[in-house]
Formats: C-alpha cells, sequence, structure tokens
C-alpha cells in the first residue's frame, strides 16, 4: 500500500500511533510532503525515524529548508523565521547530538527532492505556480520557483494541472473548509493534507493513495 503523509512537525507519538493505526509494515510505502520538524517536542526522533526507514520517503518542506539555511548557509533571516516559527525545540535538540549524526542528518536534508511525479500525481509541500505553460510534466515543474514549491499557499490557484492531481500540505486545510476537528480537503484535481497535527483543533492525517481511504490520529 502507498500512504501519503504531511506536516507531522515533530508530533512523534502520533506519528506511531498513525503508523499504528495503518498496519504500516515493509511491504507498504510512506511519501511525506514536508514539514517533519519544529513546533512539536520530538521533532529530531521523528525526523530519524524516517531517516532509518527504507520504505519512507521525506520531501523537502519549508521547515527543513529553514534548518538547512540557517544551520549550514548561516542565513540570519532565515534563523529568525525558523526560531518564530517553532525551530527552538528542533534546535535544542539537534545541538545535543553527535557531531557524526547532526552531519548525517544535514546530508539527508539537502538531499530531499522538492517534488515526485508518479502516475497521475504531483506530490509537492506547498503549491505549484499553475500560470506557467504547460507543454510536459517534466519541463512544468523543472520551471517552477522553489519558493512557490515550498511556501506558497496556493489560495489563488486551486485547480491541478490537466491531467494530474495535485497533492500538498503545508495550509491547514481549515482554510479550505471549516470542519473541526481538521479533515483532508479533496477538490480532486487538488488534495490539502494537512490538517494541523500541532494545533488546537487539529490531527495527523494520512491518505491511502490505492483506495484513498482516509486515517486520522
Amino acid at each position: 500500500m502507498k500512504y501519503i503523509i504531511s506536516d507531522i512537525h515533530g508530533e512523534y507519538n502520533k506519528f506511531i500511533r498513525m503508523l499504528e493505526l495503518i498496519n504500516f509494515s515493509s511491504n507498504d510505502t510512506m511519501l511525506i510532503l514536508g514539514d517533519v520538524i519544529d513546533r512539536g517536542k520530538k521533532s529530531i526522533d521523528t525526523l530519524l525515524h524516517v531517516m532509518n526507514s527504507s520504505n519512507m520517503e521525506l520531501l523537502l518542506g519549508n521547515h527543513e529548508d529553514m534548518a538547512l539555511k540557517s544551520l549550514i548557509d548561516k542565513e540570519t533571516g532565515y534563523y529568525n523565521c525558523w526560531m518564530g516559527n517553532g525551530g527552538y525545540s528542533t534546535l535544542q535538540q539537534f545541538d545535543n547530538l553527535s557531531i557524526h549524526k547532526r552531519h548525517t542528518i544535514l546530508n539527508y536534508l539537502q538531499n530531499c527532492e522538492l517534488y515526485k511525479i508518479v502516475d497521475n500525481y504531483i506530490f509537492v509541500h506547498a503549491g505549484i505556480n499553475t500560470s506557467i505553460k504547460f507543454s510536459n510534466i517534466k519541463s512544468f515543474m523543472e520551471e517552477q520557483d522553489t519558493e512557490t514549491l515550498l511556501w506558497d499557499r496556493m489560495e489563488g490557484g486551486v485547480s491541478g494541472i490537466k491531467g494530474y492531481t495535485i497533492i500538498s500540505g503545508h495550509t491547514p486545510t481549515k482554510y479550505f473548509h471549516n470542519i473541526t476537528p481538521m479533515t483532508i480537503w479533496n477538490n480532486k484535481d487538488r488534495i490539502v493534507i494537512d490538517c494541523g497535527a500541532c494545533f488546537k483543533g487539529g490531527q495527523l492525517s494520512c491518505l491511502r493513495l490505492d483506495d484513498m481511504k482516509e486515517f486520522y490520529i
């Protein structure tokens, strides 16, 4: 089975409970649409679990990108933004690791992809600029701006791409439909699965791609 999850944000206990709920096994695969870290109490535990699982793949989220730009590029603006968006606990946990583990984590994050195309699905953390002229899906995605892929809310363009369904996280689904607790927003050609796991009124969601079944913790 193929599972899609996003925006775990350090909610390690919820993540483990989700894996138990879906009976996740070595025969399954899981694609995580970014933002494993920050805000929650166990960001590094969550990230290490993903890194050590051969059948899990992490796409880069804006929070991982902020961490990379702060820790490697030493960009002050990104560091301040990271700290203002729940990065402090992640940094504390990171600093308590051995130098080897820190390097391993940074190398892993540097090699995370920004998007993934599988069959008729486009997976991305945040958004896609749908106004770019569409010739073929490969060139269309190569023209996408990193800022859009990591940060855009797609508020002005909720439609997908002809022949494809966009599945993303980043924006809590309360901004698309007013349901408490938050649930996955499915508009057929665009699906948003960030259900605010780290926020009041939110929950961790997971989508099984094989039959579109939704799971919540």
